[in-house]
Order: C-alpha cells, then sequence, then structure tokens
C-alpha cells in the first residue's frame, strides 16, 4: 500500500484502533454487567472525537505552520476548542446530565479531548506527509541517477569517439585489418551502451569487456601502447553490478594522465569475498589554465552520487591526487546474483 493511500485509510485505522483499545481495557467490567454502561458514557462524544480528528487531520495539519496563516490557525484551533466545549456540554446535557457542576467538569475535561486528538490528527498527518516526501524524494532521486546514467552514456566521450573515427579514417588507406578491428571495438562499445548497460545492473564480466574494448581503441593512437596496464584477478562470473561504475576513472586517467611507458596507466579489477576492488592510477601531466578550471569530469562528479544512492553503506571510495599522481580506490560490495 502507498502512503497516499495510507494517508486516506489512515483515521479509519487510527478510529478502529482506539475503539479497540476502549472495549478491550473495560472488558474486566463485563462480569459484573458494567461493561456496556461504562462503554457506551463515553462512546457519546465518540463522533465529537472523530470530527475534531479530522478536522486537524485533513484541514489544519497541511497548512498550520505556513507562515502566513499561522497565527490565523492558532486562532481558529483556540476558537475550536471553545465551541467543542459548548457542543460537549449540550451532548451530555441532553444524554445523562442535568446539573451545573458536573456539567463544568464536562466542560473543562472537553479541552483535553480537543488537545489529544487534535494533537494525534497533526502528528499522524505530518508524519504520513514526511514520509511521502521522501518517498517522493527517493524516486526524484532515481530519475536523476537514470539521466546521469543516460547523459554519461552520451557523452562517452565525444573527443574519444571523434578520435576512434579519425583513426579508422586514417586506418581505411593504410592498413585495412587495422579497419576491421576498429569497427568492430566501436560497435561493440555502441552495442553495449545502448542495449546492456540500459537495465539497473549488468554482469561484471560484461562491463570488463567492455573497457577492454575501450583501451583497445585507445591503444590503437599510439604507436608504442605498453603503458596501459590492465589486469583482473578473481572469480569475475555471476557478479552483477551497476553499469559503467568504473569508466568514468578511466576516461579521467587518459584525460589527465601521461601516456609514457615510464608513467603508466595502470588499472586493476579484483573480485574477492564478495566484494570488487577497482583501483585506477596515472601521473598527471602539466594541464593548461582552461583544463585547470575545469572539473575532473562529469561521469566522475556523477558518480559518487550514483554510489551513495546504488551502494549506501556498501562502497568505500577513496581519490588522491596529491602530488604526482591520481590514484583511484573503490571497493563495492556486489549484487548478489
Amino acid at each position: 500500500m502507498t502512503i497516499q493511500k495510507i494517508r486516506v485509510w489512515a483515521p479509519l485505522f487510527f478510529w478502529c484502533f482506539q475503539l479497540f483499545i476502549n472495549l478491550t481495557r473495560n472488558i474486566y467490567l463485563i462480569p459484573s454487567g458494567l461493561f456496556w454502561n461504562t462503554f457506551s458514557r463515553g462512546f457519546i462524544t465518540y463522533p465529537l472525537d472523530i470530527i475534531t480528528f479530522c478536522v486537524f487531520y485533513y484541514y489544519f495539519a497541511p497548512q498550520f505552520f505556513k507562515k502566513t496563516e499561522l497565527k490565523l490557525n492558532i486562532f481558529l484551533s483556540i476558537l475550536y476548542a471553545f465551541l467543542y466545549g459548548s457542543i460537549w456540554l449540550l451532548v451530555y446535557y441532553f444524554f445523562q446530565i442535568k446539573d451545573y457542576s458536573s456539567l463544568r467538569a464536562v466542560y473543562f475535561s472537553s479541552f483535553g479531548h480537543t488537545l489529544n486528538y487534535s494533537f494525534m490528527g497533526v502528528l499522524i498527518r505530518l508524519a504520513l506527509d514526511w514520509f511521502d516526501r521522501r518517498e517522493s524524494s527517493k524516486e526524484l532521486e532515481k530519475q536523476n541517477i537514470k539521466t546521469e546514467l543516460a547523459l554519461l552514456r552520451a557523452q562517452i566521450n565525444p573527443h574519444f569517439l571523434f578520435n576512434t573515427l579519425n583513426n579508422i579514417n586514417s586506418f581505411a588507406t593504410q592498413n585495412s585489418e587495422k579497419t576491421s578491428y576498429a569497427i568492430i571495438k566501436l560497435s561493440e562499445i555502441m552495442r553495449y551502451m545502448l542495449y546492456e548497460a540500459n537495465g539497473e545492473r549488468v554482469l561484471l564480466d560484461k562491463e570488463i569487456q567492455y573497457i577492454r574494448n575501450f583501451l583497445e581503441l585507445h591503444k590503437l593512437r599510439y604507436k608504442n601502447n605498453s603503458f596501459i596496464k590492465f589486469t583482473v584477478t578473481g572469480n569475475t562470473a555471476n557478479i552483477f553490478i551497476s553499469p559503467m561504475l568504473f569508466i568514468p576513472f578511466i576516461e579521467n586517467a587518459f584525460k589527465h594522465g601521461i601516456k609514457s611507458i615510464a608513467d603508466p596507466i595502470i588499472i586493476e579489477i579484483m573480485a574477492e569475498n564478495e566484494e570488487i576492488y577497482f583501483t585506477c592510477s596515472n601521473t598527471k601531466r602539466q594541464l593548461s589554465e582552461s583544463e585547470k578550471q575545469q572539473s575532473h569530469g562529469i561521469g566522475i562528479q556523477n558518480i559518487k552520487r550514483r554510489l551513495d544512492y546504488l551502494y549506501s553503506g556498501r562502497y568505500t571510495l577513496m581519490i588522491d591526487e596529491e602530488g604526482k599522481t591520481f590514484s583511484v580506490y573503490l571497493k563495492v560490495r556486489y549484487h548478489e546474483n
């Protein structure tokens, strides 16, 4: 049952519970024959208490604390309490009580009922509204995460695609084998982004293959591509993770890192003890002024939000950019297969 439906039916649930409490707390009077007499005296004001609860639940609670209406709502609440007490007097006068002293006690006791059930009405409504806002916030966050992932797929990476197509064009006249290889790798990347990475989870092996294809296309740009060190250890079969968790860090390494054998880009993935360990490190190159003003990429900023949402309490992310090296360490407790 959704919060919206609970909010509609909450008054009925509350008063069924109140009726149950009132019945059970006087059940010991059944043997003496006083049960119905005692219960009926309290039952006289049940409709009035229900009205009070509903007035504050449906009317006052949603708008009580608005700054523009706070004073008016306080005044109306006090006025309601006095009018409510007067109605109590009339009800008891016509049904049970005739003497003045008893009616005065009834009038003052009505304030206790007003305070109790108005407070319960406001409290329950505010609590349900809070849960509703929290669920709406979660749903909005979920939609934002999906949007960010879609944007991440869309931006992978214009420069990378541009360079890859340029390489394919240059290979076309010189090396047909390289051309075919590059087209196959690019098609596998596009297929993964379009079809595999659309869901909330993918197999780790497919994510690793996507990274391999990404790295292979990068290698084609360099005569000596030994500066890329990519290793996978552990049993990666039948492990599900959220798609494209690692690629923003790898992209960042290529964007800001030195590409030489002496300063390799090192990428490692290890699966062990129901956890995935990802590390990526590169030696930082000298950036231009415009590059310094930019962030490390929309992907890295968004990945932190995705991790908070998808792996809350189940991940550790450490980024060290002090000195000459930029390194990332990510540990994730993965989804069960």
